[in-house]
């Protein structure tokens, strides 16, 4: 007994430390879990706001920016007041560094009036790619040594970006802002898309650190920088160098950063230092108070409970005294006087039960005979269930084929890109596939129990659509298998292939009808287009040769006499294909057409029937009437002409009417044929000199770089011909030569024409075409046709490095060797966009430097000493005076 008196009380009192233990554990537990939750909420809260604050603080300056872009004068690129403009604004907004404007090649201007060119930038790329303005990522600025943030906008004229304006905003101040806006218990930073840190409380890690690819960072912090990359929000706890740490993350709005917040974990651990300590002081003297306690009242009667207990096990069919417990406790002194009325009940049951005994063995003889029954017949019920089991099985087994079958029907029903629908005898659907649906635009509730023709069928066709289904509602058989359009909810038309199958009921009769079609609106849209292509030029739009002979064959004797017919040729379209390319050649056939084809009727025919030939057909049409439409293409001509003089336009035409009684259309197209190449030899040789004349306009009106260039080439060309006592026929070629020796660039593309910097290779060589151009140009204009060779080699050097044909020496004409001397002479001594002028000691040494290589060696000292003599003199006008010096020498 002594023994089990030690057990209960050492198991209270070790049951007692690790109840009062954990309940210590669980609050302080519990109460870390509070402090982390609001920690955690705080910081997220906090985090949430500050990224909130950047993001309005960076539209902010974004929007300032915009409104600057936006200006009247931007999207005309006028330098000189965008750069006024920028250096009042610099002044006003302090909080950015500087401020440029960049074209849409990415030359830039900034506030200061320095330029450059940043082409290669991504933020430059991707504004003039998409439009939209950008903000960029530090970038390193080389002109006050810092990063700077770059808010670019873009210039739009029409829907076209053809500029871009920015500001560069320094990096402190987004340091400042993000520093000044932080919690005092943690620290703020940011993070580019990258992972590189742009904010930071420690300034060694800004634009230095990164967190995702520096060897010592965690791996757990990695991760998160990688969430925060993601755009994702958060709240994790992360291993840092100087212990863990809880990190709450968010996204920055309007741009690819993200922000986060650290705050230190022991925290929280912190606040919790002296709970464990008093709650250890508190269960150990709680704990005391109640050993000794329960040691009393509840030990010491439950040991002599148990010492009566073993009496009475040994006495339990006799009659003995009853044990009293004193103890102060009521639930022990209840359970003492329970116990002896469960003694005193215990002991007449015993007695019972002796009694009882013998009817207990009889009737369980009975029970064993009726269980023997009842397993008879429980063995005839397993049977009659085992073959109502599979019966059952077996209803199942078919039932499951049934739905599956039903399933894969409904399934092809619904999946296939087929229009499938069932419309019952009053013409409502009754089921339809998504397929239906999608195409249309419906919902399956506007269409479901609504008539099909009135949903579907268009109205002009409602009529005879119902009048089709009634028929075969009467006669229970399809009679039409074809192409009938519907419409969508927008209003489209979709043409639509069908196949019809009449449904039955049970008892045989039309119960309405189950469709399927195929949409073959793309199909039949496509067909269309060949057909208007095949009776129809690419270019001009009008009709093709094809059409013109199949539309004479059908004139060809018919009652549509007189027919008239009208043939134009555009003259020089050769001339212009070979200088300026087909491209222009084909807006001028564009041109053409245009202007014809405003010149007649709705019922005239106009064709294109050849490279440069069109011709119209005008049925039942008298000579008067054909005579008044070709003067309506020549006054349209004119009026185009004196309306456009930079490049003329010539037409050549010739008519003939067939006789009234009998239309023989192949006779009346070859007279009008003859007679437009009649006109075309007579007007040839001025249309050419008209359109040579036109390009020299058009050069001069280009050639804003070298103003004054061919003025300044012909005395100096003149002047060293004049010295080397050319005949005047020469000198007047010299000066033609002078004048129109580049005549050819009229060919050559203004991207190239007018690069600032000096072109890469595949650029010179289409610059070197411009002498062949321009050969081919002086070869059509009988004025320019002596000085067309002259004109091709004017570009050869002395040393057969030259183009195009890598003459050398002698080989070279006399008069390209001296345009040679003269034109690099004046081109080192006039300003360029690009460098400013030599002086004329300077352009010497060089024209030295290259004699033998480039320049006539014989050539180059009488031209400088042409030049020396002529100092003096207030013009190049008076070059000619003193030739007898330059003899004499």
């Amino acid at each position: 007994m002594k023994k089990f008196k030690i057990h209960v009380t050492a198991f209270i009192i070790v049951a007692l430390t690790f109840g009062l233990g954990g309940l210590s554990f669980l609050a302080a537990y519990k109460t870390q879990v509070v402090l982390k939750n609001n920690l955690e909420t705080h910081i997220t809260s906090l985090t949430g706001s500050l990224s909130s604050e950047v993001g309005l603080w960076l539209n902010a300056h974004k929007t300032e920016v915009e409104i600057m872009a936006h200006m009247p004068f931007m999207d005309r690129g006028d330098q000189d007041m965008i750069l006024a403009y920028m250096s009042s604004e610099i002044q006003r907004n302090k909080e950015f560094e500087e401020f440029f404007y960049a074209d849409g090649k990415g030359n830039y201007l900034e506030n200061t009036g320095l330029k450059g060119n940043i082409s290669d930038r991504d933020y430059f790329k991707k504004v003039m790619t998409t439009g939209k303005p950008v903000i960029s990522d530090p970038l390193y600025s080389k002109a006050n040594g810092s990063h700077v943030i770059v808010i670019a906008v873009p210039i739009q004229k029409g829907n076209e970006v053809v500029a871009l304006f920015g500001g560069c905003i320094d990096l402190s101040e987004l340091t400042n802002l993000v520093s000044s806006k932080g919690s005092g218990i943690g620290k703020a930073f940011i993070v580019q898309k990258d992972g590189l840190m742009i904010t930071h409380p420690n300034e060694e890690f800004i634009m230095s650190y990164n967190g995702r690819m520096y060897n010592r960072s965690f791996s757990d912090y990695k991760d998160t920088i990688n969430k925060m990359i993601e755009g994702e929000t958060g709240f994790t706890k992360n291993t840092f160098q100087d212990g863990d740490k809880y990190l709450a993350y968010a996204p920055i709005p309007g741009s690819e950063w993200s922000l986060g917040v650290t705050v230190p974990a022991s925290y929280v651990s912190n606040q919790l230092y002296y709970l464990p300590i008093n709650f250890v002081i508190i269960t150990v003297c709680l704990g005391f108070v109640l050993v000794v306690l329960m040691r009393r009242w509840l030990v010491l009667p439950l040991t002599n409970l148990a010492r009566f207990t073993t009496q009475l096990n040994e006495n339990l069919f006799s009659h003995g005294t009853y044990h009293q417990f004193g103890s102060p406790v009521i639930e022990v002194e209840s359970l003492a006087v329970n116990f002896n009325r469960m003694t005193r009940e215990l002991q007449e049951y015993f007695h019972q039960l002796e009694g009882s005994k013998a009817e207990l063995k009889q009737e369980i003889i009975k029970k064993m005979i009726v269980q023997e029954d009842l397993e008879s017949s429980y063995e005839e019920l397993a049977a009659v269930e085992e073959e109502l089991r599979s019966n059952y099985e077996k209803l199942q087994s078919k039932e499951i084929l049934l739905r599956e079958s039903e399933r894969r029907f409904r399934s092809m029903l619904e999946n296939v890109e087929l229009i499938t629908g069932i419309i019952n005898k009053d013409g409502r659907i009754i089921f339809c596939n998504d397929f239906i649906l999608s195409l249309t635009g419906y919902r399956r509730d506007e269409v479901v129990g609504h008539n099909f023709f009135e949903l579907f069928v268009p109205l002009k066709l409602q009529k005879s659509a119902r009048a089709w289904f009634q028929d075969v509602l009467s006669s229970g058989d399809i009679s039409v298998h074809n192409i009938y359009p519907i419409q969508t909810k927008g209003g489209q038309t979709l043409y639509v292939h069908w196949n019809h199958t009449v449904l039955f009921d049970a008892e045989g009769s039309v119960s309405g009808v189950a469709s399927i079609g195929e949409d073959i609106t793309e199909r039949k849209q496509f067909q269309e287009k060949l057909e208007h292509m095949s009776f129809h030029d690419g270019l001009t739009d009008l009709y093709n040769r094809a059409y013109f002979e199949e539309k004479t064959k059908l004139l060809e004797g018919t009652d549509s006499a007189p027919v008239g017919i009208i043939v134009c040729d555009v003259n020089g379209l050769k001339l212009v294909n070979d200088t300026l390319g087909h491209s222009t050649g084909d807006k001028l056939l564009k041109l053409t057409a245009g202007l014809i084809k405003k010149c007649f009727r709705g019922e005239d025919l106009i064709f294109r029937i050849g490279g440069d030939e069109f011709a119209v057909i005008l049925p039942k049409s008298e000579l008067a009437v054909v005579e008044q439409a070709c003067q309506r293409i020549r006054r349209a001509v004119e009026n185009y002409n004196q309306e456009n003089e930079e490049f003329p336009l010539s037409l050549s035409m010739g008519f003939a009417v067939s006789e009234k009684t009998r239309v023989d259309i192949s006779k009346v197209f070859k007279e009008a044929d003859d007679g437009m190449y009649r006109e075309k030899l007579h007007h040839s040789k001025s249309t050419r000199s008209a359109i040579v004349q036109a390009m020299m306009k058009a050069l001069e009106a280009r050639d804003f770089i070298t103003e004054g260039h061919a003025d300044r080439l012909q005395d100096l060309v003149m002047a060293l011909g004049a010295a080397l006592n050319l005949s005047e026929r020469t000198l007047a070629d010299l000066r033609l030569l002078a004048k129109f020796h580049d005549i050819g660039k009229v060919g050559i593309p203004d991207r190239i024409l007018f690069k600032p910097g000096r072109l890469n290779a595949e650029e010179f060589k289409e610059m070197q075409r411009h002498s062949e151009i321009g050969h081919r140009i002086a070869q059509s204009a009988p004025d320019l046709l002596p000085i067309a060779d002259c004109i091709l080699r004017h570009h050869e050097w002395w040393n057969g490095q030259g183009y195009p044909l890598g003459l050398k020496e002698e080989s070279i004409p006399l008069e390209c060797r001296i345009l040679a001397i003269a034109d690099a002479y004046d081109a080192m001594t006039s300003n360029r966009p690009y460098r400013r002028a030599l002086s004329q000691e300077q352009a010497f040494q060089e024209l030295n430097k290259n004699r033998g290589i480039q320049f006539d060696p014989q050539l180059v000292p009488i031209f400088i000493q042409v030049i020396k003599l002529n100092r003096n003199l207030n013009s190049l006008d008076e070059l000619s005076y003193p030739l007898q010096k330059v003899i004499d020498h």
